[in-house]
């Protein structure tokens, strides 16, 4: 069994990270896309945001339009998922992909309400800077989280002999 070390990370941050990745392409990748193409086929491409979505819709269909955001969500969301194990990345690792996995759900809602009220629920330029927003402020919480930590409480090993001997404390 593998120890812990300080390079490796712990069992929890690889179940943590494996389900916010898998939690990212479920959300980001497939729902997004899913309600987005069902979206599109019921008020047209123009629906769709994203111009380049929108050709790709028209081009491949909804099976090839799913399979592209589906594919592109696991080959963005595999360089954080890899770099966490390396570099000690845990906590900007973790918050970069817990942003992808909340704004495909939010994206997702969005374009269900969308497709079953014909109302826009948050505009698409608004989504656009809260995502970068969060992503911003994940990143930003992460580095200072993964930064290492200095004691305030520092005593060399001969002066806590010292101290030990004038409290009295008793050798072991």
């Amino acid at each position: 069994m593998m120890r812990d070390t300080k390079d490796s990370p712990s069992c929890s941050w690889r179940y943590i990270h494996t389900a916010l990745f898998v939690t990212g392409i479920l959300t980001f990748g497939f729902l997004d896309a899913f309600t987005a193409a069902l979206m599109m086929e019921k008020f047209g491409a123009g629906a769709e945001f994203n111009p380049l979505m929108r050709v790709l819709f028209l081009t491949q269909g909804m099976a090839g339009f799913i399979t592209f955001k589906v594919l592109a969500a696991v080959l963005i969301l595999s360089v954080p998922f890899l770099l966490y194990k390396r570099e000690g990345m845990h906590w900007t690792t973790a918050g970069f992909l817990s942003v992808f996995a909340v704004s495909g759900a939010v994206a997702a809602m969005n374009n269900y309400i969308f497709l079953m009220s014909g109302q826009v629920g948050i505009g698409p330029g608004i989504a656009v800077v809260l995502f970068l927003l969060m992503v911003a402020v994940a990143l930003q919480i992460g580095e200072v989280m993964d930064s290492p930590q200095e004691n305030g409480f520092k005593i060399s090993d001969e002066r806590w002999a010292e101290l030990k001997l004038e409290l009295g404390y008793p050798e072991v």
